[in-house]
């Protein structure tokens, strides 16, 4: 029998949905079952319930785990933005039995400000002690698309050089907060340290971690690169860890690039120093992402709020 509003309205609940969305997450119905505190075998009788609801399965099982049929991946878009909303009506039913409640999941970027973001958290926890604040660390192509469906409600990060032009633009907003400059680092006894002013020549012959092809950081690399005239380097690791490239770098001889407000905190005894290349090189915009199409609730709201005042507060700082 086909699916319809009516009959899928009558037997569908949130709760389903939930440990739906909590099965495909775990990427297995026993995981799933210790993250809810539940029967494995009631986990699968919940799934069973949902595929009889839409008349195919949703999920293919095997001893890896599960995936998402193509079905599945429908039901599931559809299912975490209800879910984001089910989230906005308990956060504002919440801040008008109790006041400065709620749950706000915030996603940052790699390369989004390290004295920023924790900044407008204290904030929050400052004016509202009782929201639950989960923080999300991931990729552009693993964040935003999180954030259209209200899995995420906000994204701290770098604005892409060709943002008007990309396709999430769409659906997504963004309040730019400021300029972030790109440092070139080494270990702190790296032998060019004492270079006064370096070139990019200077350095090309050493080991170099590379952000990955895939991430935003990446593209600025490149033409940081072309602009010099010159190749990558032939001796390269890619990384986006960044203590696993701060530990790299102890050997004095590795280079590697970080957002100058990363660099600054990670400078120390035992840390990493900037080379000295006479003027700053622009690694871009630092923006707080939000969905266009989704009211957000109390918590996201007041989150977006605190974190305009923690940049107002770190452009006076600077």
């Amino acid at each position: 029998m086909k699916a319809n509003v009516l009959t899928v309205s009558r037997k569908l609940k949130f709760y389903q949905l939930v440990v739906f969305d909590q099965v495909v997450q775990s990427g297995s119905l026993l995981h799933a079952a210790q993250v809810l505190n539940m029967t494995q075998p009631a986990v699968t009788k919940v799934v069973h319930e949902i595929e009889s609801y839409f008349c195919a399965p949703l999920l293919v099982r095997s001893n890896r785990g599960v995936r998402l049929t193509e079905l599945g991946e429908i039901v599931l878009g559809r299912a975490r933005t209800m879910l984001a909303e089910l989230r906005a009506l308990t956060d504002e039913v919440g801040v008008y039995q109790e006041g400065g409640s709620g749950h706000v999941v915030v996603g940052t970027l790699i390369s989004a400000s390290t004295s920023l973001l924790p900044l407008a958290l204290r904030l929050l926890k400052a004016r509202a002690p009782q929201v639950l604040v989960s923080v999300r660390v991931g990729q552009f192509d693993q964040l935003f698309p999180a954030l259209m469906v209200g899995e995420v409600d906000l994204v701290i990060g770098r604005v892409p050089d060709d943002w008007r032009g990309r396709e999430e633009s769409r659906n997504l907003g963004v309040d730019p907060l400021y300029d972030e400059c790109l440092s070139i680092v080494g270990g702190r006894r790296h032998p060019l340290h004492d270079q006064a002013v370096l070139s990019l020549a200077d350095l090309h012959a050493y080991p170099w971690i590379l952000p990955p092809p895939d991430s935003l950081l990446r593209r600025t690399v490149n033409e940081l690169f072309a602009d010099a005239d010159l190749s990558l380097p032939a001796n390269v690791i890619e990384s986006l860890s960044v203590l696993t490239n701060v530990a790299l770098m102890q050997d004095q001889k590795t280079v590697g690039l970080l957002p100058m407000e990363t660099a600054r905190q990670l400078s120390g005894h035992d840390g990493i120093r900037t080379f000295d290349f006479g003027t700053p090189l622009r690694f871009g915009g630092i923006g707080c992402f939000y969905a266009t199409n989704r009211n957000p609730g109390p918590a996201a709201k007041l989150f977006r709020e605190c974190t305009r005042l923690a940049c107002e507060r770190h452009v006076i700082s600077d």
